[in-house]
């Protein structure tokens, strides 16, 4: 970059402002230019559940997004922070941020950073809790998962709704009422019944360049083993992604399923989330951004 162009940048006023629909072609094209697979499908999502701000310049050309969910008043969770790379070094991601904190006080934050997002993060309170895993592939192996008697998979239905929310919430220790009922309407789901109750529950929906599956909790590992082997039966032969917790300890086991290891990123709070002793098990994200 010449100096001149230096000077024209620092001298350029830089706006920001709430992301609307009509945004979200402009969003995905940067998401786009860093080789992220969100369709715009996946950013309306993503904003429907969500606020999101732009970063603009006096054109109004977009050159910078972040969304953000909140979970109930004391948690939420940030995502899709992208600053166009001609105008990275400006402080626009910083401001971004800091300005999201400034809308959620009081509450815990969580993102999951990659590598070179991370040292922002960091100087803005943040800290490591966990590493996340990305696989994907087409899967070519589904074993049937023997469940324990009494145990049953099932497709979810409306009036599983209240008992979803209350599992989810006790898994991850977040009220994400919203985002489930949002996944019963318009994505498909299987869950583990018994005469007690849900024991288990698993998502999968379009996305990116196939299919995600996500979110995944259980009691057990055998159970979510079950749950994520019902999708790769489904949707074997296709393009299938899922991202998981290291904490999980499934990768070893969905790369023997065809789905790769391919990526990692760390993930990162203000203030970690509290999860019950005998608390269910989160085994899959609903996605990177959302968590």
């Amino acid at each position: 970059m010449s100096l001149e162009n230096a000077n024209v940048r620092e001298q350029t006023a830089i706006n920001l402002r709430s992301m609307t629909e009509e945004d979200l072609g402009a969003a995905s094209g940067l998401s786009k230019v860093l080789g992220w697979p969100h369709r715009l499908e996946d950013w309306d999502f993503m904003l429907r559940l969500g606020r999101g701000l732009v970063a603009t310049l006096e054109s109004g050309e977009i050159i910078g997004t972040i969304v953000w969910w909140s979970f109930g008043e004391r948690h939420a969770t940030v995502g899709l922070i992208i600053v166009n790379g001609a105008w990275q070094g400006h402080g626009i991601g910083t401001n971004m941020l800091t300005t999201v904190r400034r809308l959620l006080p009081g509450r815990s934050i969580s993102l999951n950073a990659t590598p070179a997002g991370q040292p922002l993060y960091e100087k803005l309170g943040f800290v490591p809790t966990g590493i996340v895993e990305q696989h994907q592939g087409n899967g070519v192996s589904s074993p049937i998962i023997a469940l324990d008697a009494g145990q049953r998979l099932r497709p979810v239905v409306q009036y599983d709704l209240q008992d979803l929310i209350a599992f989810d919430s006790a898994a991850t220790g977040m009220d994400r009422s919203a985002l489930i009922e949002e996944l019963v309407q318009n994505a498909k789901g299987v869950v583990i019944d018994t005469e007690e109750g849900i024991r288990g529950y698993s998502f999968c929906r379009r996305f990116g360049w196939g299919w995600l599956i996500g979110p995944v909790a259980a009691e057990t590992a055998e159970q979510a083993k079950a749950l994520i082997s019902h999708w790769i039966g489904t949707y074997g032969g296709e393009f299938i992604r899922i991202d998981t917790p290291t904490s999980s300890a499934l990768s070893g086991w969905l790369d023997e399923m065809g789905l790769i290891r391919v990526d990692v990123v760390n993930t990162m709070s203000t203030e970690p989330v509290v999860i019950s002793e005998n608390a269910p098990q989160y085994f899959a994200l609903t996605s990177q951004a959302l968590g």
